[in-house]
């Protein structure tokens, strides 16, 4: 209750800081406030009872000067601003005391150039803590410049005034400066726990991500002999299953069944192949390395790959890229992503044509995949075109399109390209792989 009172003036300062050194801050200009109302009231007494008038006038204009401070700083006033105007009344009280009302030093003048410089240093930092202590300093200096008498002797307090006055004076700065310690210390400790507990707390957290990593490195080493394993215990047989069952649909024709498994193993083949390269790369790179590419020679590969499918579908392919078409970007992924589109195509046609065409743009290059098939649907289109990674909620779509554009659509984030698809004219598809030049 007594803290909440003494702590009222500043309670808008205190609302809008959160850092603990300037809140510390604060605190003492309120509590400093406080302070001095009542030890100015006090003074005002005793010097009344005293009869000493000239000092009476003189702690009243000064309480007068802390009340209207007291009411600026409840209004909201600028809590720097309030530190700066403290600092000036010190001041002028200093150079009042040496070369008006007292005409000598005294221990209380003396305390008042302590206050200063202390509460300049803690309150407003070392920058003005030397200017506010060189200020206060001046007038002493000149003190003794001017050729003013000094004695080996100083007394306690302003000449005139009793015994009460100079004790109520000497408290009141003694109690100033032990205030100022007492808050900015409290925020040195209060910092220096919350540090020492975000330490542990830190340490905890390192310990805990160390357990993590060692877990991750051992699922990264199984990870990649798992990849090494399906690469040799999948991959090879089906190699062999999708040659076999190749020549024996090239060697009956007329028989549906075996052309039919013969699509199938080359589909399951091709895809197990593209996913474990893709899979691979992200084990093995930690970064997509750019490389220069002969387009046109890329396109051919991916051509030659589906010689045989192209001709089970009665499809004929053309490379529209003309050669000397150079791209910088990585071969690999954008040899599967080349790959899933030619293979789409011709899944999608047949008796028709797959062509693979560019356009140089000055900004962009745009190598386009385009078939003569029944077109794609709008589902999948406007996903491809969209930023979306997760294909449409649509079973037919999943099942015709799957992982193979899911992989497209997340290769080409990594290539630096985008995917754009369009109606082909007359009929069919043309999928854009963008790349910025």
């Amino acid at each position: 209750m007594i803290r909440s009172i003494l702590e009222w003036p500043v309670r808008k300062q205190l609302e809008g800081e959160p850092g603990i050194l300037n809140r510390a801050r604060i605190k003492v200009l309120s509590y400093a406030l406080n302070l001095k109302i009542l030890t100015t009231t006090l003074l005002l007494i005793f010097y009344q009872l005293e009869h000493y008038r000239v000092q009476a006038v003189r702690a009243a204009v000064l309480l007068a000067i802390i009340l209207t401070y007291y009411a600026g700083v409840s209004r909201g006033f600028q809590w720097r601003k309030a530190v700066h105007a403290a600092m000036w009344i010190f001041m002028v009280i200093i150079w009042s005391n040496l070369y008006y009302f007292q005409k000598g030093f005294d221990l209380v003048t003396l305390q008042y150039l302590v206050v200063v410089s202390v509460a300049a240093f803690y309150g407003l930092g070392n920058r003005w803590g030397v200017i506010y202590s060189t200020l206060a300093v001046i007038p002493f200096i000149a003190y003794v410049l001017l050729g003013y008498h000094l004695t080996g002797y100083i007394s306690w307090g302003p000449q005139g005034s009793g015994r009460a006055t100079i004790a109520i004076q000497l408290i009141q700065n003694f109690t100033l400066i032990v205030l100022i310690n007492y808050f900015f210390f409290s925020s040195f400790y209060d910092t220096i726990n919350d540090l020492d507990a975000k330490t542990v707390e830190l340490r905890s957290s390192l310990e805990y991500l160390e357990d993590s990593r060692r877990k991750l490195e051992r699922e990264y080493t199984h990870q990649k002999h798992l990849i090494a394993s399906i690469s040799h215990d999948i991959k090879s047989p089906l190699r062999f299953l999708m040659t076999t069952t190749g020549r024996l649909a090239r060697n009956h024709p007329d028989l549906s069944t075996v052309r039919a498994i013969s699509q199938s193993s080359y589909r399951l083949y091709h895809f197990m192949k593209n996913l474990l390269e893709y899979t691979e790369f992200r084990y093995k790179n930690a970064n997509v390395q750019f490389t220069y590419l002969d387009v046109s020679e890329m396109v051919e590969q991916k051509f030659a790959i589906f010689t045989q499918d192209a001709e089970v579908n009665a499809n004929r392919f053309v490379n529209g890229v003309m050669p000397g078409v150079i791209i910088k970007n990585n071969a690999q992924l954008v040899g599967i992503i080349l790959h899933n589109l030619i293979d789409n195509a011709n899944k999608a046609t047949n008796g028709g044509t797959i062509s693979v065409t560019h356009h140089d743009f000055r900004e962009e290059l745009h190598l386009i995949v385009n078939d003569t098939g029944p077109g794609m649907e709008n589902t999948v289109m406007d996903w491809i075109n969209s930023d979306l990674k997760q294909l449409p909620a649509n079973e037919s779509v999943s099942q015709n399109f799957g992982m193979g554009l899911l992989i497209v659509k997340e290769i080409s984030t990594l290539i630096r390209a985008r995917l754009l698809v369009k109606p082909n004219e007359p009929i069919g598809t043309s999928v854009h792989i963008i790349f910025s030049k």
